[in-house]
């Protein structure tokens, strides 16, 4: 079996874009000891597409990105800044 080897877990607590994703993507797949294939698999997309969405690639699209984060455990939270009368 792939030995796997863990990435560096972000230094930062808010993602501001699709490069941040993909690194707490990669950080969490290597934390949970899973090859880039095997996560392919276990998100139900292929591998090309994982290695999209840790590089960062803003084609990969929202259901495979949530597809990702549902499969890996990643919690998506969601904070609307301000109040409705701004909008």
């Amino acid at each position: 079996m792939k030995r796997v080897k863990q990435t560096e877990k972000p230094d930062f607590e808010t993602i501001t874009s699709s490069h941040d994703f993909g690194k707490v993507v990669q950080y969490r797949r290597t934390s949970l000891g899973l090859t880039r294939q095997m996560a392919a698999n276990l998100c139900n997309i292929n591998e090309r597409t994982m290695d999209k969405i840790e590089k960062g690639n803003v084609a990969v699209g929202l259901d495979n990105a949530l597809k990702v984060a549902n499969a890996l455990g990643i919690e998506i939270q969601f904070l609307i800044k301000g109040n409705s009368d701004e909008l």
